[in-house]
């Protein structure tokens, strides 16, 4: 039987006074001590048993509870959020295995945040190693010629409008072209251990998006696969772009 595991004994630390913590992730132990600075923000690899917790320190009321909340209606402040944990993961991804937190999540003292490491401490270490070697891609497809998907951050376009539902919802189609279309999505799930429906807003000629998890010596076999469905599909009118590869952001 595995042995479950248990969160080690935290030595005392020393944190900045009468900080808010943002934190951006949770990766394996090698990324303790990383430290680099995302659009004016220092963000850090802090050590904890067999995990380094990605986070940045904050003014405590610039992100209370309710002053987070009522920002979420904003929509420019939203965007430089979104971005900064972006980028924060992406350079940390780039020096190790990091597993992405849900946006703004923000603790109101570093002592919160070791509470719920505490008690997430087993789980987050399963889901390090079941995401660890793996890496997200998002599939879009379009009837007809179409700008590359763009502009709002991932986490804000795509990972907000992640469905568990398998079914994709498309209009009315000629039969080749569903049948190009279904041969290309079997081809990517093939590759891929998971995929989630991308439920974004309407679009013209959007035939769907999927995001999937592949793991990374399949990596180029999808990036083959999608070339070749778009030399088929270009005689039919489809389009098709591959988005990645991210850290896990959909699926963590």
């Amino acid at each position: 039987m595995a042995k479950a595991q248990t969160a080690p004994t935290v030595q005392p630390r020393v944190y900045p006074a009468g900080r808010a913590v943002i934190f951006h992730g949770f990766g394996a132990p090698e990324l303790a001590g990383r430290r680099f600075t995302v659009e004016g923000r220092r963000v850090q690899a802090l050590r904890y048993g067999r995990l380094a917790l990605l986070v940045a320190f904050v003014a405590q009321t610039d992100y209370t509870a309710d002053e987070v909340e009522r920002r979420r209606s904003d929509d420019g402040w939203l965007r430089i959020e979104a971005r900064v944990h972006e980028r924060a993961v992406e350079r940390a991804n780039f020096h190790g295995v990091l597993v992405p937190a849900r946006l703004l999540s923000v603790f109101p003292h570093p002592a919160a945040l070791e509470e719920s490491v505490t008690e997430n401490y087993a789980r987050w270490c399963r889901t390090l190693t079941r995401l660890g070697a793996k890496r997200e891609f998002v599939v879009h497809a379009f009837a007809g010629p179409h700008v590359a998907p763009g502009g709002a951050p991932y986490v804000l376009r795509v990972v907000a409008n992640a469905s568990r539902s398998p079914r994709l919802l498309t209009p009315k189609l000629g039969v080749e072209i569903v049948t190009q279309l279904q041969a290309m999505w079997r081809a990517c799930g093939a590759l891929a251990t998971g995929s989630r429906r991308i439920v974004g807003p309407p679009m013209r000629g959007a035939l769907g998006s999927v995001a999937y998890l592949v793991p990374e010596h399949q990596a180029s076999a999808l990036r083959s696969a999608i070339a070749t469905a778009s030399e088929i599909g270009a005689a039919a009118g489809l389009t098709y772009y591959l988005e990645g590869p991210r850290a896990p952001f959909v699926f963590s």
